[in-house]
């Protein structure tokens, strides 16, 4: 599930400026990640070249004529589901947040994927499944929801024991670079006829988390809240990871042009071999 991605303002229609916390007739109340976004993530994210993500993982799994299913975690709203089971994969589809598979559902349907497209809602790191995967993808910021190395390891752990032999794990992963560039006191508003949204994030460069803040308006005097808190990791970090989990083979590339990674990568691929 990307966060993030965005380094422009989004405004439509009225300008809405939310009421200052310290006011003691203003209510706000903390709620779920997603659970009030999830119908304006496709919206906030319309710019993110999904196909192109697709891509890159068929590349590196092309010469392997054994993959015929395909795991998700952290799916989001589907919509790189729907294009692996477009590209002939049978897809099953994870994602922690409720909202954001219900989102994901919606575009199921609408596709005719309910035979190539199994959802489900569960935690990456102890989901389990009655049959291996032949490739897992974890492409939407996920590991850098997890809150720590000790965490991102449970799932390699994990996401290696779900997968059969000689299959194929592809994560991203967000750098403080990326972070200390785009995301320190970043400010969105978002509006239209349902409501929307006030965006905050801010980077704290020595625990290297970013925060982001999705303020929603129920009434005058009262507020809903997200908070995503994301952990962002650097080379070492993620070397760290990899020697640390139980796979043999892996590379880490820079997502741009699929080099090797190094201090100047804002983003990581890694990819992972079960041999």
């Amino acid at each position: 599930m990307f966060i993030f991605m965005s380094t422009s303002i989004n405004t439509c229609k009225t300008k809405v400026i939310m009421p200052k916390k310290k006011d003691p007739e203003i209510q706000f109340h903390s709620i779920e990640p997603y659970s009030r976004l999830a119908p304006y993530y496709d919206d906030l994210m319309d710019y993110i070249d999904y196909d192109l993500w697709v891509e890159d993982v068929l590349e590196f799994i092309k010469d392997d004529a054994t993959v015929k299913n395909l795991l998700d975690v952290s799916c989001g709203t589907g919509s790189m589901a729907v294009r692996f089971a477009r590209a002939g994969l049978k897809v099953t589809a994870v994602d922690l947040s409720p909202e954001m598979i219900d989102q994901a559902r919606k575009k199921v349907d609408a596709d005719n994927l309910t035979q190539s497209i199994t959802l489900a809602v569960g935690d990456m790191r102890e989901i389990a499944f009655s049959e291996p995967f032949d490739v897992i993808i974890n492409l939407h910021d996920g590991m850098n929801y997890l809150p720590n190395s000790e965490s991102a390891g449970q799932f390699l752990t994990h996401a290696y024991e779900l997968l059969r032999p000689n299959g194929w794990l592809v994560v991203d992963v967000v750098t403080p670079l990326l972070c200390e560039t785009h995301f320190k006191g970043y400010r969105e508003i978002f509006t239209d006829e349902s409501g929307g949204y006030e965006r905050e994030t801010n980077y704290d460069s020595q625990s290297r988390e970013a925060l982001t803040k999705f303020t929603f308006e129920v009434s005058p005097t009262e507020y809903l809240v997200e908070e995503h808190r994301q952990q962002a990791y650097d080379l070492s970090d993620v070397r760290q990871m990899c020697e640390n989990s139980p796979f043999n083979a892996w590379k880490i590339l820079d997502d741009e042009d699929l080099s090797e990674a190094d201090a100047s990568s804002e983003r990581f691929y890694v990819i992972f071999r079960k041999t």
